[in-house]
């Protein structure tokens, strides 16, 4: 029973019982007259209260009543005996009692009935939202699969296409054609590269486009339960197989000669293009990848030809023809890069290979056209606006070296 309520209904029983008692005794001459109401107004009083608050308040009101009645026939008969010994006196003690919890006891039922049939008025709420929500998301589905069936000619050649763009014989060209098919196929806003380094447990980031640029640039493998599982297992998972706040959407292991080399995750994408369908691409997609790593990295020993021998600058020739992939990535995937050119003083190839190397990342080319004496700095997937932080690096490393374009 609610507090305020109760405290109400003892008011409104306290003021009628002093109302009628001043109407009827007071004010009266023949004060008997309280006593032998017919109806008695403290009946009715007793009915109303049972009927408006249910069992509880009108056995309270009662009791109010009958107080106030027995006050009245003490006064008059000054006996307990007389009161209580003539079914005539003290049958509205019975009254007020037997109407207080038979109309309270109907109100009560009533109020019962009337909320279980709003708490059932309310599963039946509940379980209609949740089958309509049910029911929206398989229709989502449908028109995905409807979809999907509709265009499995273009599906089928979008996988000839990717596995062609895989055919590059450079593993770190591989890296950043990775994340622009990604991007691309799986509608992957945010996706990224870390090498791992087996003897350290450590993930280093080694690339990492997108819309949401926040991930930690390094972390420990046993920190996370999920990269554990990647690591270790050698295992595709996606962010509903670990509890675990922050982990990507789906995360793959990149592996060379059985070990794990580098992971790459989808850390944001679109809710829509987020399905079953896309996970099982997303794993055919590693699996190729990890194919033309393996192809790329020993192709790339045997070759080398592309650098200057003794170096990570590579020749002017083989430098345009990257220079020419990544054009295409950008046309093909939207994939920014960057492209710094300076003019140097002399051609110190081990000097400038020493000094730049401090401040590039892997997948970042360095090359030397001899004849115009011009240094080449590639840094693909990279943002225009993040190239002065580059190019102020370059500038500390080698500043006297450089010639003003």
């Amino acid at each position: 029973m609610d507090k305020k309520k109760t405290i109400i209904g003892i008011i409104e029983t306290v003021l009628f019982n002093v109302i009628v008692y001043y109407l009827f005794y007071k004010f009266q001459h023949n004060q008997n007259v309280y006593l032998a109401l017919n109806p008695h107004p403290l009946f009715l009083l007793c009915i109303a209260m049972g009927m408006r608050y249910g069992n509880y308040l009108g056995i309270i009101s009662a009791t109010i009543s009958s107080m106030f009645y027995m006050k009245v026939s003490w006064d008059i008969h000054q006996s307990v005996a007389v009161i209580f010994g003539y079914f005539e006196n003290y049958k509205y003690f019975l009254l007020f009692f037997w109407s207080a919890v038979i109309f309270g006891t109907i109100k009560n039922r009533y109020e019962t009935n009337v909320q279980r049939l709003t708490d059932d008025n309310q599963l039946l709420k509940d379980d209609y939202k949740k089958l309509s929500k049910s029911y929206k998301i398989s229709q989502k589905i449908q028109a995905e699969l409807k979809k999907q069936v509709i265009n499995s000619e273009e599906s089928i050649l979008n996988l000839y296409e990717i596995a062609s763009k895989l055919e590059t014989l450079d593993s770190e060209e591989i890296y950043t054609e990775t994340i622009g098919i990604l991007s691309k196929y799986l509608k992957a806003n945010t996706v990224s590269i870390y090498t791992y380094h087996e003897s350290s447990g450590y993930l280093r980031l080694k690339l990492r486009v997108g819309d949401m640029i926040t991930g930690n640039r390094s972390m420990n493998v046993v920190d996370s339960i999920g990269f554990e599982k990647v690591v270790s297992g050698k295992e595709i998972i996606r962010w509903t197989d670990v509890k675990e706040d922050g982990f990507p959407l789906m995360s793959a292991p990149l592996v060379k000669d059985g070990k794990v080399i580098a992971i790459v995750n989808i850390e944001d994408m679109s809710f829509d293009a987020l399905s079953e369908y896309a996970f099982q691409l997303f794993k055919l997609i590693v699996e190729w990848v990890n194919k033309a790593l393996e192809r790329a990295i020993y192709v790339g020993e045997l070759k080398g030809t592309d650098y200057i021998e003794g170096t990570k600058i590579m020749h002017y020739d083989a430098f345009m023809q990257r220079l020419k992939s990544e054009e295409r990535r950008k046309e093909e995937f939207g994939l920014d890069f960057g492209l710094l050119q300076y003019r140097i003083k002399n051609l110190d190839f081990n000097f400038i290979d020493e000094r730049i190397g401090k401040v590039l990342r892997s997948v970042d080319i360095v090359a030397v056209d001899p004849v115009q004496k011009k240094l080449f700095v590639l840094l693909p997937a990279t943002p225009k606006d993040k190239l002065f932080i580059i190019e102020e690096r370059i500038s500390n490393q080698l500043g006297d070296f450089l010639w003003n374009m």
